[in-house]
């Protein structure tokens, strides 16, 4: 399982992005995919060092902000209810 999700978080176009960094780039592209799918930043580096992986929660925030742009955009949640206020005001004397 986590094999699975390490294959599905690298991607090698990024791979530019990652120049001069001392942790592989599974790691780094993991720990944004934990990132960008709900965990804070110090629940992600705790999962990095339950993998071996010791780094800070600001390089975590480093790496997700490099790339926030190349990341997928957040699920949007369609609304199925529509909420109208049929609010009267007095304007200049009359009601509308």
């Amino acid at each position: 399982m986590l094999a699975d999700l390490l294959s599905e978080s690298y991607e090698t176009d990024l791979e530019e992005s990652w120049e001069n960094e001392r942790t592989a780039t599974p790691g780094r592209a993991f720990a944004v995919h934990l990132h960008q799918i709900g965990c804070s930043l110090r629940e992600t580096t705790t999962i990095l060092a339950e993998l071996g992986v010791e780094r800070s929660h600001g390089a975590v925030w480093n790496w997700v902000h490099r790339l926030a742009d190349s990341g997928r955009d957040p699920p949007t949640a369609l609304s199925s209810r529509v909420a109208v206020d049929e609010t009267a005001v007095k304007i200049n004397g009359e009601w509308s």
